[in-house]
């Protein structure tokens, strides 16, 4: 991800109609040859093409809008918002910390951890961004604030997640990706969720497998967390409850993954099925949880008194 001020000055002018250089050139006040890098850059990071146009005086090169979705998006956020200068706020660090916050409630240090920006940088953010409304805070936690800015919340999602690789993407940032296949030819990286279950005591059947790049060692606590991304139907809903279980899982270690991951809210949700001593319960997104089908899969795996 890479987005600067005055990448984004170009960008607005090109969807606004300067689909030259020379008319980017004098839209912008710089000379061409630092347009042709702008635009260049642009080009690297998805947000324009060029093609030829003989019609054209000078470069015979247009710039046009790339067909990529978070292209379209700030396109559309641009179009949504015409007075207001997107450079203040979505250039440099300013886009690497509203991206962390655009999956679900995050703290600050999990934020700088994640961005590698300064917990100062993100304190100052912090205050511009609530004062503009395009973040909120709860306690000391803070997302988008996906009803007043809802184009911006899917431009940032779609931006962040973008990535060419084989394989249906769940979740990315900068160079880490977790993506699932379905086709061992296209394994990448470390394996984790489901599919890692068995090496404690959860051994599941998949026919999908879960990759995280790039390769690395991975705990129990983020191979749980991951496996969020593939709870479809109560039955892998118990079997992450039993995973979680049986492995003493600890709720400070596993939240601080579920920030990072977007999967604060469905984690909570998850914790309070284990409060549920009886029927079935159904909690905001998560499948629906039956106790007694649950003791029945704990039983399979060696896990009493649940």
């Amino acid at each position: 991800m890479r987005l600067n001020k005055s990448m984004i000055q170009a960008f607005t002018n090109v969807v606004r109609g300067s689909n030259s250089i020379e008319r980017l050139a004098l839209a912008l006040k710089k000379s061409s040859n630092r347009v042709v890098e702008i635009v260049k850059d642009l080009e690297k990071e998805g947000f324009v093409t060029k093609s030829n146009n003989y019609a054209l005086m000078g470069s015979r090169k247009v710039i046009e809008l790339a067909n990529t979705s978070y292209a379209i998006k700030l396109k559309d956020l641009i179009f949504e918002y015409p007075t207001v200068k997107f450079e203040d706020f979505l250039s440099d660090s300013k886009l690497l910390f509203l991206t962390a916050l655009s999956e679900d409630w995050i703290n600050m240090d999990m934020a700088s951890e994640l961005t590698r920006v300064s917990k100062y940088m993100i304190f100052r953010y912090t205050a511009m961004m609530k004062n503009r409304g395009i973040i909120v805070q709860e306690n000391k936690l803070y997302k988008i604030n996906e009803k007043a800015w809802p184009i911006l919340a899917e431009f940032l999602k779609a931006y962040k997640n973008y990535a060419t690789i084989n394989g249906h993407v769940k979740w990315k940032y900068k160079e880490s990706v977790l993506f699932e296949v379905d086709d061992n030819s296209l394994i990448k990286g470390s394996l984790t969720g489901f599919v890692k279950y068995g090496d404690y005591g959860v051994k599941i059947h998949t026919i999908k497998s879960l990759c995280l790049l790039p390769e690395k060692k991975i705990t129990k606590e983020e191979i749980f967390i991951n496996s969020m991304f593939e709870i479809n139907d109560p039955r892998t809903l118990h079997l992450a409850l039993v995973f979680y279980i049986k492995n003493n899982l600890k709720y400070k270690k596993v939240i601080l993954l579920a920030m990072k991951y977007g999967k604060y809210t469905i984690f909570n949700n998850f914790i309070q099925l284990l409060k549920v001593k009886e029927g079935k319960i159904k909690i905001d997104t998560l499948p629906v949880f039956d106790r007694k089908d649950f003791i029945r899969i704990a039983d399979l795996y060696g896990v009493k008194n649940v």
